[in-house]
């Protein structure tokens, strides 16, 4: 009979205790990234809503021509902003890809912060004339090129810290973004109420400055990626934007469809819909921003949902009915905010925020596998603001400059039915630009570890997530 050492069962319970403690500390450093990558998306999203909150309210306070007119300049200057976010991107990009995502997200959000402390602090029209709106495009501006930094950068730096769930978890700082988005309005529909004095719309921008700093607070107790440091000292981090363009051009490509896609779906919900609302339907302002702070709950609940949906059967699928749903569904939209009544107008938000939700929610989930972690930030965060700029940003422009030429109030579907038609063309050209320019390894690099079960050299954990998607 073997004689059994007493020490080796102190042995293994030591070894055991010690791989429960280390998965307790692994699964609290999880929960703390998920929670500041919530709170900072949140708190950086309601810098960035103001403006488009109060855009029909600065129509009045910052130009001095007829309603319609001055609503289109103001929605320019909202438009603006999305084009100088690539710039953005392409500064938060290389200093994310090169010095760290922490680094990145941390400047990003104080500078926001202090751009959006400043346009509570601008002179009206009445006051200054045509300085007014100059100033308040340089401030806007200046939003758009933080933004550049923060939208993706939380996202990245979120699930570059786990192995699974990722749909789920990037749905999640959705859900962040749109709790900062309705704070936004909701404040806005306050500072827009008829007994509010005339300087209140000031105070939530004002505010911005401490959230600025609040968020950098809460980033600064967080480790960097485990992906990043992995990788820190590969030579694509030196100029990770000329890498991006001569190695991953079609990845890049998707992205820009992509993000164009969410633009458009985002925007309509948040922005244009109040815009809508207040101008064809003659819903009162508070009114209108009321009813979109109810899609953004809508939404903000649905989203964990859908990514979670997105995790069981892969993103791709879940994003190709979201653009189905937009593409027949768009003019059923608008008809029903023509009929005016509560009901109605409830069953158009509550479609909106589905249409959102379905696109949006996993794509935090499918942009990551895109590109490799050296260049991940800078491509990620560059190709989403180029589509940005070209769909989302021009959406409450373009669709308001439609209804003026057609005098059709169904006209902004059309525009709806476009971004589904590129949002399409992007998924399905993903599919071959990652199995053309990438091999699965390089996409999912936590998926490329040893693996005691190949097949054809294919790990068969690998073989299981990529039939999903």
């Amino acid at each position: 009979m073997t004689k059994v050492n007493p020490s080796s069962f102190v042995q293994i319970s030591k070894i055991k205790n010690k791989n429960s403690s280390n998965d307790n500390k692994d699964q609290e450093i999880k929960r703390k990234v998920l929670l500041s990558a919530i709170i900072g998306n949140g708190l950086e999203f309601y810098d960035f809503a103001l403006f488009g909150a109060f855009s029909v309210a600065f129509s009045t306070l910052f130009f001095a021509e007829d309603s319609v007119s001055s609503l289109v300049k103001t929605l320019s200057i909202f438009a603006l902003a999305f084009f100088v976010r690539p710039l953005g991107s392409i500064f938060f990009g290389y200093l994310g890809d090169r010095f760290g995502r922490k680094k990145a997200l941390s400047y990003s959000i104080v500078f926001m912060g202090l751009f959006t402390f400043l346009i509570g602090c601008l002179p009206l029209y009445k006051e200054v004339g045509y300085l007014a709106p100059l100033l308040l495009l340089g401030c806007r501006l200046g939003q758009g090129f933080c933004l550049g930094g923060e939208n993706n950068g939380s996202s990245i730096f979120l699930l570059e810290h786990l192995k699974a769930r990722k749909g789920f978890a990037g749905a999640l700082i959705l859900t962040g973004g749109a709790i900062g988005t309705i704070l936004a309005t909701g404040l806005s529909a306050i500072a827009n109420l008829p007994e509010m004095p005339e300087w209140a719309w000031r105070i939530p921008f004002i505010c911005g400055i401490l959230i600025g700093l609040l968020g950098n607070y809460i980033r600064r107790f967080i480790d960097e990626t485990p992906e990043f440091i992995s990788t820190k000292e590969k030579n694509e981090r030196k100029a990770p934007l000329l890498f991006v363009f001569t190695h991953y051009p079609k990845p890049f490509l998707c992205a820009i469809g992509i993000g164009g896609m969410n633009g458009v779906l985002a925007y309509t919900l948040v922005v244009y819909l109040n815009v809508y609302l207040s101008t064809v339907v003659n819903y009162s302002l508070a009114s209108a921003l009321f009813s979109s702070c109810v899609g953004l709950i809508i939404f903000g609940c649905l989203a964990p949902l859908i990514g979670h949906i997105a995790d069981k059967i892969g993103e791709r699928k879940v994003m190709s009915a979201g653009c189905l749903l937009t593409f027949c569904s768009s003019p059923f939209l608008f008809y029903l905010l023509q009929q005016k009544s509560i009901t109605s107008v409830f069953a158009a938000i509550f479609l909106s925020a589905l249409m959102m939700g379905s696109f949006n929610a996993p794509t935090n989930a499918l942009l990551q596998r895109l590109f490799p972690t050296e260049v991940r930030y800078t491509g990620i965060a560059l190709g989403y603001a180029v589509g940005i700029a070209l769909l989302g940003g021009t959406q409450p422009l373009i669709c308001t400059y439609l209804i003026e030429t057609t005098q059709n109030p169904l006209s902004p579907a059309l525009y709806l039915m476009f971004a589904a038609c590129v949002g399409g063309a992007a998924l399905s050209f993903s599919r071959k630009a990652t199995d053309a320019s990438l091999g699965f390894s390089q996409i999912m690099p936590e998926y490329s570890l040893p693996s005691s079960r190949k097949s054809l050299g294919i790990p068969t954990r690998e073989k299981k997530v990529a039939s999903k998607t």
